[in-house]
């Protein structure tokens, strides 16, 4: 099966490019749960961010700086960022549908952050320096910009999008080959690329 990142088609309006830098693209999330979701995606084929070199490294973590910023401008908050990594050894346990590095951007805030933290087994990180890639990992950051990683989950694909959809009431549409949600995506480039203009 080729990879959809690596084969993007850009006449799709979810394969808009958002922003580009030298080593990533910021695109629409396919499946929008919300108005405000982008995906921070590498260039490279790697399974996850934890394969970054040390420029790519440092270019992502400006990424994440500024597009937590401009999340604030747009939507009035920070949003939350969270990737499903996958470890590089060939493995049927893999935790995320695409196996190509990519980091979600989401103008959402969980009802019961606490909560979510608990039952994923999330550990508080200093830095991005702790995830592996020798093992399957939810790397997530809240809207206070604390970093959080689990490598102890039950490897679910689309983990984290079954959790946003269940606090949005609308747990059965997570699955973004089957929920487009259009009107947000449409939603969302319409605002980034004013607030570049």
């Amino acid at each position: 099966m080729s990879c959809v990142f690596c084969k993007m088609d850009h006449t799709k309006v979810e394969n808009t490019i958002i922003d580009e830098s030298n080593h990533f693209f910021v695109l629409p999330s396919v499946g929008s749960l919300v108005d405000g979701y982008l995906m921070i995606v590498s260039k490279r084929h790697i399974n996850s961010m934890a394969e970054l070199k040390e420029n790519e490294k440092m270019e992502y973590e400006l990424l994440i700086k500024k597009y937590r910023t401009l999340f604030k401008d747009i939507y009035h908050q920070y949003p939350i960022l969270f990737e499903h990594g996958s470890p590089i050894m060939d493995s049927n346990m893999k935790a995320n549908s695409v196996v190509h590095a990519h980091t979600h951007i989401v103008n959402h805030h969980f009802i019961d952050e606490k909560n979510m933290i608990k039952k994923l087994n999330f550990n508080r990180i200093e830095n991005l320096s702790y995830i592996s890639k020798e093992k399957n990992y939810i790397m997530y950051i809240n809207p206070e910009n604390v970093c959080y990683l689990t490598n102890h989950f039950e490897p679910v694909r689309q983990m984290m999008r079954k959790i946003i959809t269940k606090d949005l009431g609308y747990e059965n549409k997570f699955d973004w080959q089957k929920e487009m949600f259009t009107e947000n995506i449409n939603s969302t480039i319409k605002k980034f690329k004013q607030e570049r203009k």
